[in-house]
């Protein structure tokens, strides 16, 4: 199976960037098939989904994702990690 394996440095503390993914990535339509069931146990967001399964585990100024593809999610990887890029990039600055 294919994955999602991604770290990023940020500017933001672990409770800054929960903010940020409750508010405005959790919503964002290019998002919202891979993040169909989500939930939060302390600084981990858990995500269920039938286009794959992992989490987000949030430290100050830095974000890892990890994402287990199913067949439907790796087909379309490419378009899901130009979305996860994009919105975690903006947590740089």
């Amino acid at each position: 199976m294919a994955t999602i394996n991604k770290t990023f440095q940020t500017s933001a503390s672990a409770m800054e960037m929960r903010h940020y993914i409750d508010t405005k990535i959790l919503p964002q339509a290019a998002l919202k098939p891979l993040l169909e069931k989500v939930s939060w146990s302390e600084n981990t967001l858990y995500i269920n989904s039938k286009l794959g399964d992992g989490h987000i585990i949030l430290r100050d100024n830095e974000v890892e994702i990890f994402i287990e593809l199913t067949l439907f999610g790796s087909m379309a990887k490419k378009t899901l990690e130009s979305a996860i890029d994009k919105e975690f990039k903006q947590l740089k600055s």
